[in-house]
C-alpha cells in the first residue's frame, strides 16, 4: 500500500458509502484494479471508521433531538435483524476473495432495488425531520424490515445506504427522513463492525500513517456526499439514474473477470 492508494480509497468509500452505489462493492473493484492485497479488510473498516465520523458530524443536531426511548425503540428493532444476519454473514461468506462476477450480481441487484423504490417515493410526506415526523414514518414494522435489508447489506455489491433507503422509500416515507434514519442506524452497525474487525485484525506499523489518511479521507468525502444525497431528494432527482450508473458498472465488471483484467 503507498499514500496515493489509500487516499485514493478513502476518496471512493467516501462517495459511495452515502450515495446508494455500495461501498464495499467499489473497494472490491478498485483494489482489484489496484493489484491491492493483504489486509484489506482491516483497511476498509478503518475507512467505514470515516465515514461514520462524517454521519456523526452531519447529523449531529437531528440525533439530539431523537434522545427518546421511543427512537432509540425502533433503532435496537433495526439494529437486531442487521447484527444477526452480519454475524451469519461473516461466518459462511468469504468477503476478502469475493470474485467481481459476485459483486456484479449484487451492484445490479441494488440497481433493481433503487429502480423499484423510486416509483414508490411518497414526495407529499413530510420532509421535516424531527421526532415526531420520523416515529410517525418510522413504525416498528418498518423498523424490522429496513434493519433485515441492512444486514443483507454486508455482501459487497449490496449498497447499504441503497438498501435501507429504498426499503424505508417503499414503505412511503419521504426521502430525507428514509436517509436520515438509514445513516441513524448504520452508526450502531458501523461501530459494532468496526470493534469486531479491528479486534481480529493485523495492521503492521508501517501502514498506519496509509490507514489514517485513508480515514481522513473518506471523512471529509463523505461529509460532502451527504450533502450531496440532501441535494438528491430536496431537489426530486430521480434514483434511476444511479440504477443506470450500478448496470453499467455490474456488465464492466462481468466483462473485466471474463478477460481477467
Amino acid at each position: 500500500m503507498n499514500l496515493l492508494q489509500s487516499i485514493l480509497l478513502g476518496i471512493i468509500q467516501g462517495i459511495s458509502e452515502f450515495l446508494p452505489i455500495s461501498s464495499d462493492g467499489h473497494l472490491v473493484l478498485f483494489e482489484h484494479l489496484l493489484g491491492f492485497s493483504g489486509g484489506t479488510l482491516a483497511f476498509n473498516v478503518t475507512l467505514h471508521a470515516g465515514t461514520l465520523l462524517s454521519v456523526l458530524f452531519f447529523y449531529y443536531k437531528d440525533l439530539l433531538k431523537m434522545i427518546d426511548w421511543r427512537f432509540i425503540r425502533i433503532g435496537v428493532v433495526s439494529s437486531l435483524p442487521t447484527a444477526i444476519i452480519g454475524l451469519l454473514m461473516k461466518k459462511y461468506f468469504d468477503f476478502e476473495h469475493t470474485s467481481l462476477y459476485v459483486v456484479a450480481l449484487f451492484f445490479s441487484l441494488s440497481g433493481f432495488a433503487l429502480y423499484f423504490a423510486h416509483r414508490k417515493i411518497n414526495w407529499l410526506a413530510s420532509d421535516e425531520i424531527n421526532l415526531e415526523n420520523v416515529l410517525h414514518q418510522i413504525t416498528v414494522k418498518k423498523a424490522l424490515w429496513i434493519g433485515v435489508a441492512q444486514g443483507l447489506a454486508v455482501l459487497p455489491g449490496l449498497s447499504r445506504s441503497g438498501s435501507t433507503i429504498a426499503t424505508a422509500l417503499i414503505f412511503s416515507c419521504s426521502g430525507p427522513v428514509a436517509a436520515f434514519y438509514s445513516f441513524a442506524i448504520s452508526i450502531p452497525a458501523v461501530f459494532g463492525a468496526c470493534l469486531l474487525e479491528l479486534s481480529e485484525a493485523q495492521v503492521s506499523s508501517e501502514d498506519i500513517p496509509f490507514y489514517i489518511a485513508g480515514a481522513l479521507t473518506s471523512f471529509v468525502v463523505g461529509y460532502v456526499a451527504l450533502h450531496l444525497l440532501k441535494i438528491v431528494f430536496t431537489r426530486k432527482i430521480k434514483l434511476t439514474y444511479f440504477s443506470y450508473y450500478l448496470w453499467f458498472l455490474a456488465g464492466l465488471m462481468v466483462v473485466l473477470s471474463s478477460f481477467s483484467v
